[in-house]
This record gives structure tokens, sequence and C-alpha cells, in this order.
């Protein structure tokens, strides 16, 4: 299995599964900050850690990274995620879970048309330097990052989280 296939494999697991959490979770638990400090500030991109805050974290920001790695020219600058408002309207719940899905999908097929020069093009983004697969794979430990702090809420508020790691997948080897 190639790098990039790889990738995919377990990416569209750590997704299926963040979808998987937040399906149990009620529309009021999607905004719940069950300790409320100023840690919980993650500036502009996140006012508060809370379910639903995190979820549209992780579709806008994946969305714009995906797009922009495609797009970026060798040794170019992907900026930080800045689209916000993209989500405004889309109630927690089942309408927001069933936007990210749609987002991932298109997204996912921009990734399988990166061809072998897209992947290992250098890019920066946050004043490091990274080849496109290598951002990647930071982009699926920043997703995996955010599907802890997802795992933690939800337990917070009593609800018990499927088991990391049992994903959906189960016919196939991964990675």
């Amino acid at each position: 299995m190639s790098e990039p296939n790889r990738f995919l494999a377990l990416f569209d697991q750590v997704v299926d599964q963040t979808i998987a959490f937040a399906e149990l979770v009620d529309r009021a638990g999607y905004a719940a900050v069950p300790v409320d400090t100023p840690a919980l500030f993650l500036g502009t991109r996140v006012d508060k850690i809370a379910i639903g805050a995190l979820v549209r974290h992780l579709l806008l920001a994946e969305a714009h990274w995906f797009e922009q790695v495609r797009d970026v020219s060798p040794g170019g600058v992907i900026p930080f995620p800045s689209n916000a408002a993209a989500l405004e309207g889309i109630p927690d719940g089942a309408p927001l879970l069933e936007t990210y899905r749609r987002s991932y999908a298109e997204r996912r097929s921009q990734l399988e048309a990166l061809t072998e020069a897209d992947l290992t093009k250098e890019i920066v983004f946050a004043g490091r330097r990274y080849t496109v697969i290598g951002f990647l794979w930071t982009v699926l430990g920043h997703h995996s990052f955010h599907l802890g702090q997802i795992d933690l809420l939800m337990r917070q508020q009593g609800i018990e989280p499927p088991e990391y790691m049992e994903w959906p997948e189960d016919q196939r080897v991964l990675g």
C-alpha cells in the first residue's frame, strides 16, 4: 500500500470515529463547557472548547488545508484557516455531522488525485516547512488530538464514547 493510501485509510477511520462519537451527544451537549476557564479559549478559530466547536474546527480546518495542499505553489505558505463564517446557521447534531461527511467526501477525492509531485513538494505552515505528505500526517495528528478532547468532553457529560481504534473498517488491512 502506498503512503498516500495508508494516510487515507487511517484518516477515513478517524473521521468516521469522530462522527460516531459526536452522534452519541444530544444537541445541548455540543455546547457544554464543563469547566469554564480562560484556558479553554483557543483564539479566533475556537472560542470555547466544546464538542460542537471542535467538530466545526476539524471540518473547517481540514477542508481549508486539503484544498490548500492541492493549490499552493512549491515553497508557498498555507495560511491559517479563516473561514469560520462558512458554518453559520448550521445547527449542531445531525446537520453539522452531515455537512462534515459531505465536506470530507469532497476533499478526500481531491486528496486521491494528488500526484507524487504534489505529495513531495515543500510547503510552509505556521513557520514550519513540510512536504505535502508530511503535512497530511500532521493533519492526522491534529485530528486525533481534538478527537481526544471530544472524548474527554463526552465523558465529563456522562457519555461513554466508542473505544478508540476500534475502527468501523474491519475488512481490510489499514496502513
